[in-house]
């Protein structure tokens, strides 16, 4: 009885197939590309998630390294905090809040993040960013995903009356990007 209890408590139960797909992928970084009402053109996504539930974002359309039109535009950097995972027949839909900061520019960057003031050329101002997102991850293979995301958020730039082109002070938008993630 002693051996035999011994070896009934040493072997645990193989975890199943199935049993690995009920729990969502850990996603701990994603490069994505979509369309935004912040900007004319493309808008890409980099999230890197130091914690399961807490990821870090930044989403713009590359002005300033992939281009340099003079049009109006919205970089977003934001923390993001995963409120649950719910499976679905293909993946996994997870809920998402985030805040951090926005910086809205009319023309080609000064560099930096002036959010007191619309910085030296009057181009571009910097300020505080809410948001909320809904994450669609499809597990492909070896810890790769399929990621998409449908995203809101609301910027509040105190001083984009004052840009060489006044906007507007709060600045809602919308976006939705797909891509690759680990």
């Amino acid at each position: 009885m002693g051996l035999g209890a011994g070896l009934a408590r040493a072997e645990a139960p193989a975890a199943s197939t199935e049993d690995l797909r009920d729990t969502p992928p850990r996603n701990y970084g994603n490069l994505r590309i979509g369309a935004s009402t912040s900007s004319r053109r493309p808008t890409l996504c980099l999230e890197l998630a130091p914690l399961e539930l807490l990821s870090v974002e930044a989403c713009g359309n590359g002005s300033g390294f992939l281009h340099h039109d003079d049009e109006p535009e919205i970089a977003h950097f934001r923390a993001l905090f995963k409120l649950t995972s719910w499976k679905m027949p293909l993946g996994w839909l997870q809920p998402r809040l985030g805040a951090g900061f926005a910086e809205l520019q009319v023309g080609q960057d000064d560099g930096g993040f002036h959010f007191q003031g619309t910085g030296p050329t009057g181009i571009d101002t910097a300020g505080p960013e809410v948001g909320a997102s809904l994450r669609a991850l499809l597990p492909v293979s070896s810890g790769i995903e399929l990621v998409g995301e449908l995203g809101v958020s609301a910027a509040y730039f105190r001083y984009a009356p004052r840009l060489l082109r006044p906007q507007d002070a709060f600045q809602p938008q919308a976006s939705l990007t797909f891509g690759v993630g680990f």
